[in-house]
């Protein structure tokens, strides 16, 4: 009898023990100051942020196995999603959101790209296309402002150049703009070309 209740008291003793240092290192771990401050891992409050995280990046996972990661160990830091998808949308609102940026860079490297051809779109395609200027539907009833905005209707395009409207999962339409760029510098040349050829006709 002894013997087990000097056990039981050794046992608890060594639960005690190692739950007050693992408590130690949870607290150096993970600190709140007095100013509000949340710092976790061994670093210092960075002095414009209410969190300040150490470690190589973040990764959130829901219960449907989508994620977002944010990975900091490369010089330039990452950020992807499900799908190799990140949407900047307000669940809230139902909106999307403006981002403003320097500069935008498009991953165009001929050693990723197969099946090269020249491209058959140009005058062809342009001339098909609408330019519209419009106000997105609701935004005043939000508090936004309406401002007008010049563009083209997803819907229009999708039936002329269906490979750059791109349908997500709750049946909003979106385009490729960047995708024009090569179709505009095909007409152009083609334009060019004609003029050239009535140069040559007027001397």
């Amino acid at each position: 009898m002894k013997t087990n209740l000097f056990n039981k008291i050794g046992l608890s003793i060594v639960l005690i023990v190692l739950s007050a240092f693992l408590f130690s290192k949870a607290q150096s771990q993970i600190r709140y100051a007095s100013d509000g401050k949340l710092t976790i891992g061994n670093t210092q409050p960075y002095e414009f942020y209410g969190q300040t995280v150490e470690g190589s990046g973040m990764y959130f996972k829901s219960l449907t196995n989508r994620f977002l990661q944010l990975d900091v160990s490369p010089s330039s830091p990452r950020i992807a999603g499900t799908g190799n998808q990140v949407v900047f949308y307000n669940t809230k609102t139902s909106t999307f959101n403006s981002i403003q940026v320097a500069n935008v860079y498009n991953y165009s490297d001929a050693k990723a790209k197969t099946n090269i051809r020249p491209s058959m779109y140009g005058l062809n395609v342009i001339s098909q296309l609408r330019p519209v200027t419009y106000q997105f539907a609701g935004e005043k009833e939000m508090g936004r402002s309406s401002n007008l905005e010049i563009g083209l209707l997803a819907q229009e395009v999708e039936k002329i150049l269906p490979n750059i409207v791109y349908t997500d999962d709750e049946g909003k339409k979106l385009i490729n703009y960047i995708a024009l760029i090569p179709v505009l510098i095909e007409s152009v040349k083609t334009l060019q070309a004609e003029v050239n050829e009535l140069k040559k006709s007027a001397k």
